[in-house]
Order: structure tokens, then sequence, then C-alpha cells
């Protein structure tokens, strides 16, 4: 099991390894991921007297069916464009939260519909349904700090926010050398670029591509609940706060991915990008 991060990342630069061409790799992309690291964490978060064979059973066709509630999330935000309806965007982020929600579930050896999340920029909204009906509010830090950074630096633009169901600013001029760029918690456009959906598509599938990565974060949940015991002030932090780990591992991986690409979008985010929504910005 310890050799899981490394053959993830040695998949993801094998030479040639493209993302998706047609809607029947981009599933089995989603669902192999889904059913896989599912799996992965479902088998570190059993109890000791779980048989291992339940256990990744049932965390295989859990994780399976939320890799394909993502990716029919992927291909909902073909509509906005296609329909030309806004609505679309929604539609496709309540469907994304949905699949991220029901890997994660599989990864912490929960029933698939124990806890659902949404996230909205750096806040993440959690509805346990196991027991008794709750509503939690969590903090995701690196996503609050880039947010507030952003606030600074660019214009925020409350409609367009709100019609693209992510977090949205504008800027007079190029962001690096790219018209839009997609961070923790958002996303950016060059103001000429502001009503082109299919740009739009394209940074909010990095989103997409986060929340993807999200279900590594249930892979430290058994060793903090050992560490917090006891501790009050951890506990209260444990439930308002929401670490994220992933980001360990997904930016590193797109660093290297961008650095043994021959070109900007040979790139196994960038192309998944390019697959659903448009190919550029980053």
């Amino acid at each position: 099991m310890k050799y899981f991060l490394p053959f993830l990342i040695f998949i993801f630069c094998l030479d040639g390894v493209n993302a998706q061409s047609n809607d029947t790799e981009a599933a089995i992309y989603n669902v192999g991921f889904g059913a896989v690291f599912s799996t992965v964490g479902a088998i570190i978060n059993k109890s000791p007297e779980e048989k291992l064979g339940k256990v990744i059973t049932k965390a295989l066709w859990q994780g399976a069916l939320g890799g394909y509630v993502t990716f029919e999330s992927k291909r909902l935000l073909r509509e906005a464009e296609r329909q030309d309806e806004w609505k679309y965007f929604w539609i496709a982020k309540l469907v994304n939260a949905s699949g991220t929600s029901i890997k994660e579930n599989a990864a912490l050896n929960n029933d698939f519909y124990d806890r659902w999340h949404i996230n909205i920029g750096f806040s993440r909204i959690e509805f346990n349904t196991k027991d008794k009906f709750t509503v939690n509010y969590k903090l995701m830090p690196v996503a609050f700090v880039f947010t507030a950074d952003a606030f600074f630096r660019y214009d925020f633009d409350f409609g367009k926010s709100f019609r693209n169901a992510e977090l949205t600013f504008l800027n007079d001029g190029l962001i690096g050398d790219r018209v839009a760029g997609s961070s923790a918690g958002y996303i950016v456009y060059q103001k000429s670029f502001r009503n082109n959906k299919g740009l739009v598509i394209h940074e909010t599938i990095h989103q997409y591509q986060s929340n993807d990565f999200s279900i590594f974060n249930t892979y430290t949940v058994k060793s903090v609940s050992k560490w917090i015991n006891g501790n009050s002030t951890l506990k209260w932090f444990n439930k308002h706060v929401y670490p994220e780990y992933h980001y360990l591992l997904l930016r590193p991986l797109y660093v290297i991915e961008r650095d043994n690409a021959v070109n900007y979008f040979d790139n196994f985010f960038e192309q998944e990008a390019e697959y659903y929504g448009q190919p550029f910005g980053n």
C-alpha cells in the first residue's frame, strides 16, 4: 500500500499518456480513479475486525459509482455551452459534489449516503445523514489564503461567481502569460474573456480536478482521530477546519506533468480541461 503514491506519479508521467479523447475513455478514467483510490482509503480506514474482502468489494463499487457521477458532472458542463444555459454550471456543481461525496464515503469505509458536502470557494458545507441529520460548516485554509490574496490582486465579480457556481475574479490584463487561471478556491479571467463559456468550463474542470484529489484527505482521518483524542481544542479545529492535504499531491503532479510536457497543453490536467472546455487558461 505504501507504493500507491509513487505508482500514481508514475502513471501520470508515462511518456505518451494522454487524457481522455472520447467519452468512453473519460468515463473509464473517472470510474477507475474512484474505484481504485476509494478502495485504498477504505483499507486504511477499516476496523481490525472487518473482513478485508468485504471492505474491498464495498469500496470498489461505491468508488466506481462516485467516479461515474463525477464523469457525468463534467459532461454536464458541456451543456452550459451547447444549450447556452448558465444554470448547467450549478447543476454540474451539485452533481460533482455528489460524486465527490460518494467517493469520500467509500474511502472512509462508510455507506455512500452517510455524508454529503459541497465546496463553495473556501467553504465546505457538510450534510451528515447518518443517524441524525446535521449541517456543519468547515473552513478550507489553503483556499481561504489564496482567495484572500485574490481580493487584493483582482476584481471580484459577484454576478459571474453566482452564474459560474465558482468564486470568480476578473483582471484587466493577462494572468501571468494566460488569459485565465484556476487556483485554490477561485478562478480568474482577463476581462475581455469574461463571457467565454468554453473558457469558464476549462477553468471549472480544474476546480473539479481538485475535488477529485480530495479523496486523498480521507487517508489521514484515522491517524488524525487518534492524535486529537481527548484534546478539546484539536477536536474543535477538526470539526470546523478542513485541511486540504491533497494539494501536497495535486500541485507536484501538475508541475511534473508541466515540466515534462513538449508544450503547455501536453499535460494530463490541461488535456482533460481542454477535452470538456477550451484549450487555454491554466
